[in-house]
């Protein structure tokens, strides 16, 4: 009789197994993103943790190909990583798995940064019928940590930027362990290019989303240790851990680079802004006050270049980048 019961639940755990609706039950539940996609990287399944990492949800994703606009990758340097040539593509051509970070545009529109592993899926013959593919945030986790902040009202609920009296409160700690331990780090003033036009046409709720937008974006695309600042209504400041202007000179291309290949949402419209970027190298002399000057008037060239620009000068003041687009 025990035997019985015990062929009897084996039978339902093998059906069970089966159903394919369980199948996708339990992919709902792992907190990581899974996607299957065909070998025309059309997009068949969307689990739970997909939708929320992305902010998509499957009814949106599905059909659509994952080389389209609905869903973007790139890389640091905004380029495509979806579509001919893209790293990813290559496990339907040779069935190797693969694994890299990239910039997906959240549903938000802001870029995030996610681990993404990929797998091919064969049929019985060993053939490659479609992709596995899994992805999981990449945001550095002290980042993740600061989010420890809102409940003490230390995070601008606009944008989950510290609020200007924290970051002025940790720059001034920075400029002491400077003096101190000689411990190096830049200054970057960042302010949404045409905020005044966004505002005349938009409303000022346009400018807002686009806060929002930006700040996610410079959130998930910086360093542990790095500071980003909600400065005003309309700029950012980032107090960021690195040793030389060159390297500055690096993060602030590199976040201009990434707010100009995100995007919001607005009344139906997809619409892209651009931000200006100056930096500075704080010297052990420096005073908030001064490195803010020295700050604005790079700055303050970017704006006069047209703006969607990033520039950094040397401690001294001399510009030694120059403003890039």
């Amino acid at each position: 009789m025990q035997e019985r019961a015990q062929d009897r639940g084996e039978i339902v755990i093998q059906q069970a197994l089966q159903d394919g609706s369980l199948h996708k039950a339990l992919l709902d539940q792992v907190k990581e993103g899974f996607y299957i996609l065909d070998r025309d990287r059309r997009i068949l399944f969307w689990n739970g943790g997909a939708e929320r990492i992305s902010g998509y949800m499957a009814h949106e994703v599905a059909g659509q190909y994952c080389h389209g606009d609905l869903f973007v990758h790139c890389d640091e340097q905004e380029s495509a990583l979806c579509g001919e040539g893209a790293r990813l593509t290559d496990v339907t051509a040779d069935g190797r798995s693969r694994e890299c970070t990239v910039l997906l545009r959240h549903r938000l529109g802001h870029r995030l940064p996610v681990r993404v592993h990929s797998h091919a899926i064969r049929d019985a013959g060993g053939y490659v019928t479609g992709t596995l593919e899994m992805f999981e945030e990449a945001v550095a986790g002290a980042r993740h940590g600061n989010q420890a902040l809102r409940a003490l009202g230390c995070l601008d609920p606009g944008s989950d930027a510290v609020k200007r009296s924290f970051g002025e409160m940790k720059l001034r700690h920075a400029l002491e362990k400077l003096r101190k331990f000689d411990i190096p780090f830049g200054w970057l003033r960042i302010g949404l290019d045409g905020a005044a036009e966004l505002e005349h046409r938009y409303g000022h709720g346009m400018v807002d989303a686009a806060m929002r937008m930006i700040g996610a974006t410079l959130n998930g695309s910086l360093k542990a240790l790095d500071v980003l600042t909600r400065w005003d209504r309309t700029e950012f400041r980032v107090e960021a851990s690195l040793r030389s202007h060159v390297v500055l000179a690096e993060v602030a291309e590199r976040l201009r680079t990434l707010v100009s290949a995100s995007g919001l949402e607005w009344w139906g419209d997809r619409m892209q802004v651009s931000v200006s970027v100056g930096g500075v190298m704080a010297g052990i002399d420096d005073t908030l006050e001064t490195l803010e000057a020295r700050a604005e008037r790079v700055y303050e060239s970017c704006q006069a270049a047209g703006g969607n620009r990033a520039a950094v000068a040397h401690i001294e003041g001399r510009e030694e980048t120059g403003c890039s687009q």
